[in-house]
C-alpha cells in the first residue's frame, strides 16, 4: 500500500488543479426494462484498478469518526471519494465529496483553498455553474493569483459562456509547462478559441507530465490521454485519436470514458461491430447517454433497426436523469433523429439551459433546435454567435452551412459545408454523409447556374 503521504499529495493534485468532473447518472439509476436489458447484455469490466482508493476511503472514515472536528481529514476524504468517482462513474460518491467540503469548510474557513476548488468541482458536475463560479472565486481571494485558481475560474467561465473573463483569466497564468493540469484547462480554452494545434501541443506536453508521476491516481493519469484523444477525435486525426486513447486504456483498463471514445473512433471508422463492443465494455461500467447513442448508431449502420431503437430508447431514460436541464449529446442524438415532437422537447430544454449558461455549444443545440422547427432566421443569428469564437468544430460549420442553405445562402453553404469536410469529414455517423451530399450538390447546382 502507499504511504498515507503519498497518498495525501495525490489527493492534493486532485483537490487543487483536477480536471472538472462531470457527474453522470449512475449504472443502474433510473433504468427502465430496456436499460436494464442492455445492461445485462454488456460485457462484464475488467478487474479493478488496485490503486482504486477503498482502503484509504476506510481509513479516512475512520479518522473523521474519531475526531469531529477535522477540517483536513474531510477535506481529504472528499478528494478520495472524486478520485473513486472519476474511475467508477458513482454519483453517491459525488454527493458524498460535495457534503464532505461542505463540512470542511465550515469547521474551517481559512487556508483551506484547497478544499474550495474541490467544492467547486463538484458544483460543476452537477451543473452548478453560478455557485460553483462563486466558490472559485472565493479560492482566489484566499491566495490571488495561483495559476491553478484563476485556471478554474478560467474553465468555470467558458462553460458559462463568460469568454470575456475567462480570456482575462487564463491571459493573466504564466504556464512553465509543469503546471500539468493548468495545461489541460489552458487546451481547452485554446481550442475553443479556435486555436487547435495550440491546445494539442498544450496537452501533449500535460499528458507527457503526467506519465512521469508516480503519486497520482491512474485514472487521472489515463484522463490525460482520454482528453487528448477526445481532441484528435474531433479533429478528425483518427490515427492520432487511436495512439492516444489506446495509451491511456494501458493505464487504466477500466476507464469508461475511454472505452466510450473507443467506440466513437471505430464508428468514425465505420467499424460497426468494434464500436459496439468497446461501447458495450464502457456502459457495463458506467450507462453513459453518449456511448448508448454511439451503440444505437453502429446498430442502425448494420441493419437492426430494433436494436439501435433500444439503444436509442436507453439513452433517452438515462439523459433525462442527468444534472442540468439537458443532456447535449442526447439533444443533438434526438434532433438528429427524432421527429418534431423531440425537436420541441429538446427546444424548451435547450432554452432552460440557456438561463444559466450561455456557451458555443449551447448556442449551437439551440440554433439546431431552431431549425429542425423551421426556425431558420432566429437559428441563423445563434449560429453566428456559436461560430464567434472561431471553433473549429466540424459540427458546427456542418449546422451553420444547413441553415444558410435553407435560407437560401448558397456562398454561404457551401462555405460552412466545405469547412466542415475539411475540419473532420466523419464528424457524425448520421450527418457526414448528409454533409457531403448536400455540398456536392450545390457545387453542382452552381455549376451548372454558370454554363
Amino acid at each position: 500500500m502507499r504511504s498515507r503521504l503519498s497518498i495525501i499529495v495525490g489527493v492534493l493534485l486532485v483537490m487543487l488543479a483536477g480536471p472538472l468532473v462531470r457527474w453522470s447518472a449512475s449504472p443502474r439509476a433510473a433504468m427502465t426494462s430496456e436499460g436494464e436489458s442492455i445492461l445485462k447484455q454488456s460485457r462484464t469490466p475488467g478487474p479493478p484498478d488496485p490503486r482504486t482508493p477503498d482502503s484509504d476511503i476506510a481509513f479516512y472514515e475512520r479518522r473523521i469518526a474519531e475526531d469531529s472536528q477535522s477540517a483536513i481529514d474531510r477535506g481529504l476524504l472528499a478528494g478520495l471519494y472524486v478520485q473513486r468517482a472519476r474511475a467508477t462513474g458513482d454519483v453517491g460518491d459525488y454527493a458524498r465529496a460535495e457534503a464532505l467540503a461542505r463540512r470542511s469548510l465550515a469547521l474551517r474557513s481559512e487556508r483551506n483553498g484547497q478544499t474550495l476548488a474541490l467544492l467547486a468541482s463538484t458544483l460543476v458536475a452537477r451543473h452548478a455553474f453560478t455557485e460553483a463560479l462563486a466558490v472559485a472565486r472565493r479560492a482566489d481571494s484566499l491566495e490571488p493569483g495561483i495559476a491553478a485558481h484563476l485556471a478554474l475560474m478560467g474553465e468555470i467561465e467558458l462553460e458559462i459562456g463568460a469568454y470575456a473573463a475567462a480570456d482575462s483569466h487564463f491571459s493573466a497564468i504564466r504556464y512553465d509547462g509543469a503546471q500539468f493540469t493548468v495545461g489541460a484547462r489552458l487546451a481547452r480554452w485554446r481550442e475553443l478559441s479556435g486555436h487547435t494545434e495550440r491546445a494539442r501541443r498544450l496537452l501533449v506536453g500535460a499528458a507527457a507530465h503526467a506519465d512521469r508521476r508516480d503519486d497520482l491516481p491512474r485514472e487521472q493519469i489515463a484522463w490525460f490521454h482520454y482528453r487528448l484523444g477526445e481532441l484528435e477525435l474531433r479533429a478528425g486525426r483518427l490515427d492520432a485519436a487511436d495512439s492516444a486513447l489506446h495509451r491511456g486504456l494501458a493505464i487504466f483498463p477500466a476507464d469508461y470514458r475511454i472505452l466510450g471514445a473507443l467506440a466513437r473512433l471505430a464508428v468514425a471508422r465505420e467499424r460497426w461491430s468494434e464500436g459496439i463492443a468497446y461501447g458495450d465494455r464502457a456502459i457495463a461500467i458506467q450507462l453513459d447517454p453518449t456511448t448508448l447513442g454511439t451503440i444505437s448508431d453502429a446498430y442502425a449502420a448494420l441493419g437492426d433497426s430494433a436494436r439501435a431503437a433500444e439503444y436509442a430508447r436507453a439513452m433517452t431514460v438515462n439523459a433525462l436523469h442527468q444534472p442540468g436541464p439537458i443532456h447535449r449529446a442526447w439533444g443533438m442524438f434526438v434532433l438528429d433523429h427524432g421527429t418534431a415532437a423531440d425537436a420541441r422537447r429538446v427546444l424548451a430544454k435547450a432554452r432552460a439551459e440557456r438561463r444559466e449558461r450561455r456557451d458555443v455549444y449551447g448556442d449551437d443545440l439551440f440554433a439546431w433546435s431552431l431549425h429542425r422547427l423551421g426556425r431558420q432566421a432566429e437559428a441563423r443569428t445563434l449560429m453566428a454567435g456559436a461560430l464567434a469564437r472561431g471553433t473549429e468544430d466540424a459540427q458546427l460549420h456542418y449546422h451553420a452551412g444547413m441553415i444558410a442553405r435553407t435560407v437560401g445562402d448558397t456562398s454561404d453553404a457551401i462555405r460552412h459545408l466545405a469547412r466542415a469536410m475539411s475540419l473532420n469529414a466523419r464528424f457524425s455517423p448520421s450527418q457526414s454523409p448528409i454533409a457531403l451530399r448536400v455540398l456536392d450538390s450545390l457545387r453542382a447546382a452552381r455549376v451548372k447556374s454558370t454554363r
